[in-house]
Parts: structure tokens; C-alpha cells; sequence
């Protein structure tokens, strides 16, 4: 699905979706190109558990939170830069 489809599917509710494919453009912006609407939501906390609860057991999938409300979800990629001890 595309986000425009995921909003027309779950209006105005928070819903946790997985990226299936996705890319980052040059300014740094997530580009969701295919994503799955795993679940939706009334509120944002109970949605962040259920994010957390799937984080847990697989951190290697691409997972987020939003609202569909948003006309584009607008996910800004941060690159971290330091050493663990």
C-alpha cells in the first residue's frame, strides 16, 4: 500500500505500519514506498506499545507510529555518530 491508501483505509486513528520498501532521498527524508497498515489505534500510547512489543522480538524491521491525519509522513532520518563502551 501507499500512505494515501493507509489514510483512506484508517481516518483520523493512529496507525502502526511496517515498511516494506522504502529508500532515503537526499535530504535525508524516509521514503515509504510499499508499507502494510499492521494495526490501528485510538491513541497514540497503546500504539506504542504494540510498536514496542514487535520491536522487541524484531528490531530489524522498519516500524512507525503515525497518525493518519498527516498528508505525507515526513520521516526524517537522523544519523547517529559516537562509540559504545
Amino acid at each position: 500500500m501507499k500512505w494515501e491508501d493507509v489514510r483512506q483505509a484508517f481516518p483520523e486513528q493512529w496507525v502502526l505500519i511496517e515498511a516494506v520498501r522504502a529508500h532515503t532521498d537526499e535530504k535525508s527524508e524516509r521514503i515509504l514506498d510499499e508499507i502494510v497498515p499492521l494495526k490501528k489505534f485510538t491513541n497514540s500510547p497503546e500504539a506504542m506499545k504494540a510498536y514496542q512489543e514487535i520491536h522487541r522480538e524484531d528490531p530489524k524491521r522498519e516500524l512507525y507510529v503515525l497518525h493518519t491525519r498527516r498528508k505525507e509522513p515526513n520521516i526524517i532520518e537522523k544519523k547517529w555518530v559516537g562509540a559504545r563502551q
